[in-house]
């Protein structure tokens, strides 16, 4: 009887390839012929000659996603048949791997730079035609596949391709990436491409009933199977759901990385892996609880637990677009996801690239980059999704591992805060040659393959990116926790699992922030309310033109200038005012060859614009409430009856792998006895130490001795508590007794909010660490820069000026190091004793010569002898030795006084002159200029050349210099006689002279940064 059926809930899909449980790397031509040459032929070799070693591997939990056949004895005749049809009926893929495994090893002995023309002679020939030979800009050879050409070889052969079907009882399925699925009498192997569509026919009886024999008879099933296959259907229709018609933007998550987001004219189906029912207890959503209509599958990056075909030839007849991220044409490592759907059947696949972005109704989805879980590889086909509906953001951040925190800095600083955060913590992950190692066709040693891994972000990574993008809700998934996901995955976790414990500090600290957090599993829905518009500057990026940026609802009138500054910024073309005394002066770099004519006349034609723009932009700023800024936690209190330590056994240091911080970490070690904690953002303490050691190691100060003395806390100045839980900072309070704290973010370019979690909040946790459990001292370095510049500014400043006097400093970095200081003094006025450390300018040891690298005079000493000229205007130098100054610190702390304040700084500069000098004397050819020529060649440089180590130095350069004495300046004179007449009893003073520049020029020939002979 031909009556309408629908196919069951628990009937499992299983597509195929050779047998095998297919993914997008087995589609591929190229790729798939790897796979089966070193991954599947050896699998089945290995089982062949052990099966006993497969059954008893396997009975290890954590062997799960090993290369272990999980069948029994009686099919090993099976595996046998199937490794020999294999190697007769792939003979041609397995040309094709041992051709690419031939060329790369060719490609690898020319290495040199020349032509690689000579060399398509050589090509195997099972590739000629379907490669390009190329070179990168360092001359490193590879192989671009022509992936279009191979998909229409005979190298893509879809009578590979079949799909299995079985009826599920529970969520136990062998481990699919090593077990191939050999028939048995409760499936039926369908030997259809992927590409047919009569499959979607099939998987519409999901929810839509179709006559049983028009379906049967479609499929052509055979007598013999029509038992079996009429198991699959019934009459009992689906429990399906009602279309979402609420006014909030609904978000529903089904599971590890699938996240369904509705409003009542949309719906966008994120990585779909979608559950069959079962009757285990755990909740899911099932294929039942999708819309009728997908109008955007969005697929993040290319592993196989992302980009589930089991889910997507399940889901066709539904989804309108596949949205893929853009792929490295041609790569091996990365085939393209458009070609590989296009080809088993899916339409409309569009590409996304970085940053561009697709406008739907109500909203707009933008891909973003997305670093880490690839264990390095050069690998482009990945992005996370920020889906904007209503006003409210969902960012669909995958496995993104935070690795470089300013890269969503940027990114916040485009598209604004989100509103709901899901981000993937699996962060210890696999060896990248888990998953890639059969495309690698030279060997990796295990140790490389165990620091190159498959992992998300940990908890320190993952809170500093709550910290940049303010969500309102977090939640952590991608976990491969759900029980119907470790067929694909492979993941058990316990409660001591890493993933487990940094999810779980992640989910803490968000709920001590008042932020919704939750480790998702099975289901979850959430809602998210619309708002009325949305603060993000964005807009659609044209893949004809030039970026072109617009923000949302705001009026052309209002965003023209925005809109093109924008543009430019993206670019990374800097537009900045010039400081001048009458007309201002629009100042303009960028990269080479960036600033095309039309932009130049743009630029010109629209200079008034601008100018008024950025100066109105000035104006607006808002407004900081410094009262409230430098208020200290009314908490932080110092103990009653609180001793000091005289002999102190423990101290804590933070920023040691700063350049101060670094040669104050050797003094301490060099002048006291103590065990040092120092506080290290790091994944762990292992990391910390290593971090520790090799700055030490690049400053040439590094002994083993050391090490014992030298105790790594993994924490972070701009989080609460340290970063620390609540145990380990009381613990921390309990074991030190004086602290100095030197840490801070330093970045003379960012404002002041940036900077303020770590170098105001951070000193804030300082003050509550000092009054915690037992007074502690507190050595705060600071800076000279925290005095602002206005009419008194040609007074002395002495250590005992009152801070107020001078107002509040210009610039983000000396504001911060200012609201610290103010929060010092209401930490005094609490009872708790610190002694202040305001640094001047500091250059490198005295003795090696090892400078900071971002130091002002080093980048200067550099750049004089790149540019081969030097001002004739003298200026002052009044730097001090970083070895000097970090003795002083030392020194003073030990004088047993607290609540002073010390000015450490060069108590007699000399002329600029002694550079001058030394540099002639060892032979360079260095003409003096006038300041104004030698300023403009810095400023052709600015427009040709960013690399040039001055480029950074141009908007700390002024637009003129005076040599006349009677002029007033706005420099501030800083009195240090009170703190050097304490010095000078401690320490030799430190002077400039001839041998101090001769040690820091000598440094820099040592390194190699400047070429010339020393004279004999």
């Amino acid at each position: 009887m031909n009556q309408l059926m629908y196919l069951k809930p628990n009937v499992i899909v299983e597509p195929l390839f050779n047998q095998w449980y297919a993914w997008s790397y087995l589609i591929s031509p190229a790729t798939a012929a790897m796979y089966i040459a070193n991954s599947h032929i050896p699998i089945m070799q290995s089982f062949l000659a052990a099966p006993q070693v497969h059954q008893d591997t396997l009975k290890n939990p954590a062997m799960i996603g090993g290369p272990f056949i999980n069948h029994d004895f009686n099919r090993v005749e099976n595996i046998r048949l199937l490794l020999e049809t294999t190697q007769k009926q792939q003979a041609q893929l397995l040309e094709l791997a041992q051709a690419i495994e031939d060329l790369e090893k060719l490609l690898a002995k020319h290495s040199h730079g020349y032509s690689l023309e000579p060399l398509y002679a050589q090509i195997p020939a099972a590739l000629k035609g379907y490669v390009e030979l190329v070179q990168d800009s360092n001359s490193y050879p590879s192989i671009r596949f022509i992936e279009g050409l191979l998909y229409r070889s005979s190298y893509y052969n879809p009578a590979n391709q079949s799909v299995n079907l079985y009826l599920g009882d529970g969520d136990k399925r062998a481990f699919v990436l090593s077990t191939p699925r050999l028939p048995d009498e409760q499936s039926i192997h369908l030997k259809m491409a992927f590409s047919d569509r009569t499959f979607d026919q099939l998987f519409q009886m999901r929810h839509t009933p179709h006559p049983y024999n028009d379906i049967r008879d479609t499929l052509k099933i055979q007598p013999h199977q029509e038992n079996l296959f009429a198991d699959f259907f019934t009459t009992t229709p689906p429990n399906q759901q009602p279309d979402y018609n609420g006014e909030a933007v609904r978000v529903r998550y089904f599971g590890h990385a699938c996240v369904l987001v509705q409003t009542e004219s949309i719906s966008i189906l994120c990585d779909p892996i979608i559950s069959y029912p079962d009757d285990s207890g755990d909740n899911r959503y099932t294929y039942e609880h999708l819309p009728p209509v997908i109008d955007y599958v969005l697929l993040t990056h290319n592993h196989q637990d992302h980009v589930m075909l089991e889910t997507l030839l399940q889901l066709r007849h539904k989804i309108k677009t596949v949205v893929v991220p853009k792929s490295n044409k041609g790569i091996l490592i990365d085939p393209s996801l458009k070609l590989m759907l296009q080809q088993i059947g899916f339409e409309n696949v569009q590409e996304i690239d970085e940053l561009e972005i697709i406008n739907i109704p109500d909203g707009y989805i933008t891909g973003l980059p997305f670093l880490g879980e690839h264990g390095d590889l050069n690998i482009a086909a990945k992005a996370a999704y920020l889906i904007n509906l209503k006003g409210g953001s969902i960012l669909c951040a995958a496995d993104s591992n935070n690795i470089e925190p300013q890269l969503y800095n940027h990114l916040q600083q485009i598209f604004g805060d989100i509103d709901i955060l899901f981000i993937g913590m699996e962060c210890q992950g696999a060896p990248y040659t888990w998953a890639y190692g059969a495309l690698l066709t030279n060997k990796v040693s295990r140790k490389i393959a165990k620091t190159r891994r498959l992992d998300g972000s940990d908890s320190s990574r993952a809170i500093a990116l709550v910290q940049q993008l303010h969500p309102q809700q977090v939640y952590v998934y991608a976990m491969g926790q759900e029980p119907w996901l470790t067929f694909i995955t492979s993941i058990t976790y316990t409660s001591e699992s890493k993933a487990i414990i940094e999810s779980n500090q992640l989910i803490a600290y968000c709920h001590s922030q008042e932020i919704h957090s939750k480790r998702l599993f099975g289901c979850e829905e959430i809602f998210l309310t619309p708002k009325s518009k949305t603060s993000s500057i964005l807009g659609k990026i044209s893949p004809q033109s030039q970026p072109s940026l617009q923000p949302i609802n705001q009026t052309q009138t209002d965003n023209t200038i925005q809109t093109f500054l924008t543009e430019l910024q993206h670019l990374d073309i800097r537009i900045w005012l010039e400081d001048t005394d009458s007309i201002p002066k629009l100042r303009c770099n960028a990269p080479k060859g960036v600033l095309k004519p039309t932009l130049k006349t743009q630029l010109q034609e629209r200079k008034n614009e601008i100018i008024e723009f950025l100066q109105n932009a000035e104006k607006t700023k808002v407004e900081i409430d410094w009262e409230q800024e430098t208020t200290l936690d009314p908490n932080i209190i110092a103990p009653p009856a609180s001793s000091l330590y005289s002999l102190p056994s423990s101290l804590l240091l933070t920023g040691a792998t700063g350049f101060v911080g670094a040669f104050l970490l050797r003094e301490l070690l060099n002048k006291t006895t103590a065990s040092i904690y120092c506080l290290i953002r790091a994944e762990n303490i292992e990391t910390a130490k290593q971090r520790i050691v090799k700055t030490l190691q690049d400053y040439q100060i590094w002994d083993s001795l050391y090490s014992e003395r030298i105790i790594p806390i993994v924490g972070d100045l701009a989080k609460p508590k340290l970063g620390l839980s609540a145990l380990e900072f009381a613990n921390l309070a309990n074991q030190i007794d004086i602290i100095y704290h030197n840490g801070a973010r330093v970045n003379h370019t960012e404002p002041y909010n940036r900077l303020k979690p770590a170098n105001v909040l951070g000193t804030q946790e300082i003050f509550r660490l000092a009054s915690q459990s037992k007074l502690k001292p507190v050595h705060l370095i600071s800076s000279t820069s925290i005095f602002a510049e206005n009419n008194n500014s040609n007074l002395q400043v002495t250590e005992d000026d009152n801070l107020d006097k001078y107002g509040i400093p210009i610039g983000g970095y000396a504001q911060s190091k200012w609201a610290a200081e103010k929060l010092a003094i209401n930490a005094i006025n609490r009872g708790i004793p610190v002694n202040i450390y305001r640094l001047g300018a500091v250059s490198g040891d005295s003795k090696t010569g090892a400078f900071n690298q971002d130091d002002f005079l080093y980048k200067l000493l550099l750049g004089y002898v790149e540019l081969g000229s030097i001002p004739d205007t003298s200026m002052p130098l009044e730097i001090l030795p970083v070895d000097y100054v970090c003795s002083a610190i030392i020194e003073l702390s030990k004088i047993g006084s607290n609540h002073q304040i010390f000015h450490i700084i060069q108590p007699k500069p000399v002329s600029s002159e002694i550079v001058f000098e030394q540099l002639k004397k060892i032979g360079f050819q260095i003409e003096k200029i006038s300041y104004q020529q030698w300023r403009n060649k810095i400023l052709e440089i600015a427009q040709n050349s960013p690399e040039h180590i001055l480029y950074p130095l141009i908007p700390l350069l002024p637009r003129q210099r005076t040599t006349n004495e009677s002029q007033p300046t706005n420099k501030l004179q800083i009195d240090n006689r009170k703190t050097q007449n304490i010095l000078n009893q401690l320490i030799t003073p430190s002077t400039i002279n001839e041998n101090l520049i001769q040690t820091y020029l000598s440094h820099l020939i040592q390194q190699n940064l400047i070429q010339t002979k020393l004279p004999s």
